[in-house]
C-alpha cells in the first residue's frame, strides 16, 4: 500500500499565506516531517511551529529531521546523506500514517523538498498531493502593486550565484533569489537606470520594501540590508530587475 504523503506550501513567513488547500491538508496529516540544520533561525523554527499551532486541530506529531548539509548537487541531485535519515524516519512511521512535508513559499519555486520525496519515492512507495502555496515572487509584486510579467516580456527566475553570467536586458526581467551577497550591486556601473523593486520578510511585521533605479537605490540597501542583518542575524529577501 502506498503512503499517503501531502507536500504543503506555506508561504514565505506570514502567518496569514496559508491557503484554504493547505490548512485542509495539514488536518489530515498525522506526522510532520520538518527539516531542521544548523544554520537554521529561531525565528524561522518558531514561524514554522506557529503555523502547524495555529491551523493544525487534530492530535499529530512533529518529527524533526536533522538536515545538517542542506545541499545538492550541482546536477540537481539531492546528497545521499541527506535522504538517509529521511528514509529511516519514515520507514519506522506505521503503514497508515499520512505524513506531511512543510515548505516554504511554493514547494515548486525554489525548493528542495519535491526533490527528496521524488527521491524517497523509488525506495517507498507513496501517493503524494502537492499544495501550492504563495512564492515570495508573488508576494514581492503584490507588495509593489505591480504585475510581475509585462506586456510581451519574458520573466526570468535566477539565483544571485547565476545573476553575473546570466544578466542581459534584452532578456526580459529578472526575479532574482537566495542572493546572500545582493550580486545586483555590481550591475550598477553598466546598467544604472534598471529599475529595482525589492523586498525582505514579505509578508511579515517586519516587512521592508525598496524600490528605484539601481544607481540610486542601491548604496541606499548595501546599508539597510546591513542594519538588517545585525538586528535579526538572518535576512531573507529577493528583487526583481526591469528595464
Amino acid at each position: 500500500m502506498a503512503r499517503k504523503v501531502f507536500v504543503i506550501g506555506l508561504g514565505p513567513g506570514g502567518f496569514g499565506q496559508l491557503t484554504l488547500d493547505a490548512v485542509d491538508a495539514m488536518n489530515s496529516v498525522d506526522v510532520f516531517l520538518v527539516a531542521d540544520s544548523d544554520d537554521n533561525q529561531s525565528d524561522q523554527v518558531w514561524r514554522r511551529s506557529e503555523l502547524i499551532r495555529r491551523n493544525v486541530k487534530r492530535v499529530h506529531r512533529v518529527v524533526t529531521v536533522l538536515d545538517p548539509a542542506h545541499t545538492q548537487a550541482d546536477d540537481g541531485e539531492i546528497d545521499a546523506a541527506r535522504l538517509a535519515p529521511y528514509s529511516q524516519i519514515m520507514s519506522g512511521l506505521p503503514d497508515d500514517a499520512t505524513v506531511g512535508f512543510l515548505a516554504w513559499g511554493d514547494p515548486a519555486v525554489y525548493d528542495s523538498v519535491l526533490r527528496v520525496v521524488d527521491e524517497l519515492r523509488g525506495a517507498i512507495p507513496m501517493d503524494v498531493t502537492v499544495i501550492p502555496g504563495v512564492s515570495a515572487p508573488q508576494l514581492l509584486a503584490a507588495a509593489h502593486a505591480i504585475a510581475l510579467n509585462r506586456a510581451g516580456q519574458s520573466v526570468h527566475l535566477t539565483i544571485g550565484a547565476r545573476l553575473l553570467s546570466e544578466y542581459h536586458p534584452g532578456l526580459g526581467d529578472f526575479v532574482v533569489l537566495d542572493d546572500a551577497d545582493f550580486t545586483c550591486q555590481a550591475l550598477v556601473a553598466e546598467f544604472p537606470d534598471t529599475e529595482l523593486f525589492w523586498g525582505a520578510y514579505l509578508g511579515t511585521a517586519d516587512q521592508v520594501l525598496a524600490s528605484g533605479p539601481l544607481r540610486t537605490v542601491v548604496p541606499e540597501l548595501q546599508r539597510v540590508r546591513q542594519r538588517l542583518i545585525s538586528q535579526h542575524s538572518w535576512i531573507q529577501d529577493i528583487y526583481l530587475l526591469r528595464s
